[in-house]
């Protein structure tokens, strides 16, 4: 095991700069992984550490060893991809063995490290299987098993659960949150599934453009993000951001309308700056956040577009002009039924309020 040091590492491909001088700490035994959207880097940074990638300038260090410029074979490190890239014509026994094998490891290691993470992973079964004859969550596990077997110090995961359905992706991630705290392994963890990310990751590193925005544990990017950016990434559904205005300010705190929700005012807390009257912000509320609008002192009314009953929650999506609804969320069943009229409370102490910068105020 060994933990992971990036200091100002970029990378370009010709003239096109990709990662922006990244600087990372990644703890010894540590789960932490990358989000953010399509062509932000995440993947790019990952092959960076695996030595797939070359670095175009800065250093990276495993377990206190330098690697900038050290082989992929050499790094200790050990790759699971999106795809399981297994030999078609191998059993699952000789899939895992196979890279022992390459690397001169003689006959009864390779049985005792085989049989070992078969037992981790429950493959016991199907050492004799070939991939054709497996579930897709199966040839994920013996992808897995074959990073296993080599002791790496540091596991990378490439989106390892793209290709399997819903029911399955829930699965293999509670078999890779079981795994990690089974080998106490570093991980590194590329995904776009917020799921993943809030449920796996000790702590979660958000990319943008090949700049990290924020880093943090998951509920620390959920209650304090940084910016806009970082607050419309990381929960699912996406927070809401309307329109506002201040109306007075006092060190702490602000006073806000927002006309969209009928020119609904309360009172937000502030953060390291005191906005000024007049001044032009976003709003931003998460749809669970909402509160019932029966008693509630800061409440407005909107017509709603469509109510999706799912049973132990609800959400509803509702006109308040522009092409995007807001979108509420409420526990249980919902009473209200398409085209109605909802009315909906505020809890200003769950508001979040960003300045035209993106910056949160």
């Amino acid at each position: 095991m060994a933990g992971v040091e990036l200091r100002q590492v970029k990378k370009s491909f010709g003239d096109v700069d990709v990662i922006h001088g990244v600087d990372l700490s990644i703890d010894d035994g540590e789960f932490v992984v990358f989000v953010g959207p399509s062509g932000c880097g995440k993947s790019t940074l990952l092959r960076l550490i695996s030595g797939l990638e070359e670095i175009t300038s800065g250093t990276m260090s495993i377990g206190e060893q330098d690697v900038t410029h050290t082989e992929p074979a050499e790094r200790g490190v050990a790759m699971v991809f999106q795809s399981y890239a297994l030999y078609p014509h191998m059993t699952v026994y000789d899939n895992m063995a196979f890279g022992l094998k390459m690397t001169g490891h003689d006959k009864s290691s390779i049985d005792e490290r085989v049989q070992k993470a078969a037992k981790i992973l429950e493959l016991g079964p199907l050492l004799d299987r070939k991939p054709a004859a497996m579930s897709g969550g199966q040839r994920q596990r013996v992808a897995i098993g074959r990073s296993i077997v080599r002791n790496p110090k540091v596991f990378l995961f490439d989106e390892p659960l793209s290709n399997l359905d819903a029911e399955l992706r829930v699965q293999m991630r509670l078999e890779i949150a079981k795994l990690h705290n089974d080998l106490d392994s570093t991980m590194v963890y590329v995904t776009h599934d917020q799921t993943e990310a809030m449920t796996l990751a000790d702590k979660i590193v958000v990319l943008r453009a090949g700049i990290i925005e924020q880093v943090g544990s998951p509920l620390e990017l959920y209650d304090n993000p940084d910016n806009e950016f970082v607050a419309g990434f990381i929960g699912s559904p996406r927070m809401n951001f309307l329109d506002g205005e201040v109306t007075s300010s006092k060190k702490g705190s602000a006073a806000v309308v927002v006309p969209t929700l009928g020119n609904l005012k309360f009172n937000v807390s502030t953060r390291d700056r005191t906005p000024e009257k007049g001044e032009k912000i976003k709003v931003g509320i998460r749809p669970e956040h909402f509160i019932s609008g029966t008693g509630a002192k800061h409440k407005f009314k909107a017509p709603t577009s469509v109510v999706e009953q799912l049973g132990g929650n609800s959400f509803l999506y509702l006109n308040i002009g522009g092409d995007i609804p807001l979108t509420v969320e409420q526990k249980g069943h919902s009473e209200v039924r398409d085209g109605q009229v909802a009315t909906v409370g505020v809890d200003p102490t769950t508001t979040m309020i960003f300045g035209n910068d993106g910056l949160r105020i």
